[in-house]
């Protein structure tokens, strides 16, 4: 396997997460407050930023990283999802 191939791979696995982070941000915009949701979105987005930075994806690995802070933030209760 090449790293074309991997690559491709990658971003086959990127379309999942992101259906996943999707789908979890949408159930937290109607009020889910299950902390399994919340953490779900989580794996999502540390997954696509293990990834990226396995390609040199800066620019997606800074902001998954920022979006992770932004959620561990809810899971600690330091943020709220809804106002």
């Amino acid at each position: 396997m090449d790293m074309n191939e991997i690559k491709e791979i990658f971003f086959q696995e990127c379309e999942e997460q992101l259906a996943e982070l999707e789908s979890g941000l949408l159930r937290i915009n109607d009020g889910d407050s299950d902390p399994e949701t919340v953490n779900a979105v989580f794996r999502a987005v540390h997954s696509i930023k293990g990834g990226a930075g396995a390609f040199g994806l800066d620019d997606l690995v800074s902001f998954a990283h920022v979006f992770e802070t932004t959620l561990d933030c809810v899971r600690s209760n330091k943020l709220q999802t809804s106002s």
